[in-house]
């Protein structure tokens, strides 16, 4: 009997120990539900937010000036009286962004997590409608015609592309828009509103 006492305490300690796991249990599950939650209408909303395929946040775009001359050829030699050359201008427009099914997300308790793809050229359009021509000299054997016309925006279109790859700061700046234009939506969202700040995790360009 002198023992009761101890075996009580013993029990008493091992129930409270048994309900404070149980507790710990539930709020840990209440919090990974909230949390998956919270993850699932982050994505709605943002599926409601991003276009289904393509987002661009940054246009690019430019108005190209080349000088370019040339001559009829004969054993890797330039004919006499053949020569013509120009000045032309075109103007061009190269968009910049990401693919929004490749954006994943994560939410903690306070922030939404955005893990964003590398920032890609979408498309490159030149506008032919533009392409002038000026100072254009020619020659009665070596004109300028349609054929050069085309070849000639190909060469500016591969060489404004390559420009834009070398170009980091239109890579960062096309970023920097992504997160402010994305910001503004999801923030502005009733479900999300003053609730989360938002970070952006962006793959290594």
């Amino acid at each position: 009997m002198k023992h009761l006492p101890v075996i009580l305490v013993a029990i008493v300690f091992i129930i409270a120990a048994l309900l404070a796991g149980l507790y710990a249990g539930k709020k840990v599950a209440s919090f990974q539900l909230l949390n998956k939650t919270a993850n699932v209408n982050v994505n709605a909303t943002l599926k409601e937010i991003l276009p289904a395929a393509e987002y661009a946040s940054l246009v690019y775009h430019y108005t190209t000036v080349i000088t370019h001359s040339d001559a009829l050829q004969i054993f890797s030699k330039a004919l006499p009286l053949t020569e013509k050359k120009t000045i032309y201008m075109i103007d061009g427009a190269i968009r910049l962004g990401f693919n929004s099914e490749d954006v994943k997300t994560d939410v903690s308790e306070k922030n939404i997590i955005l893990y964003m793809p590398e920032i890609k050229m979408l498309s490159h359009e030149i506008y032919p409608e533009t392409f002038k021509s000026y100072d254009e000299k020619t020659s009665f054997f070596n004109k300028y015609n349609l054929t050069d016309a085309y070849a000639l925006q190909k060469i500016n279109k591969d060489a404004m592309e390559e420009k834009v790859k070398q170009n980091g700061a239109v890579f960062i700046q096309a970023r920097k828009l992504a997160e402010q234009q994305i910001s503004s939506l999801i923030k502005n969202s009733p479900a999300i509103k003053d609730k989360y700040e938002i970070v952006f995790e962006w793959a290594k360009q």
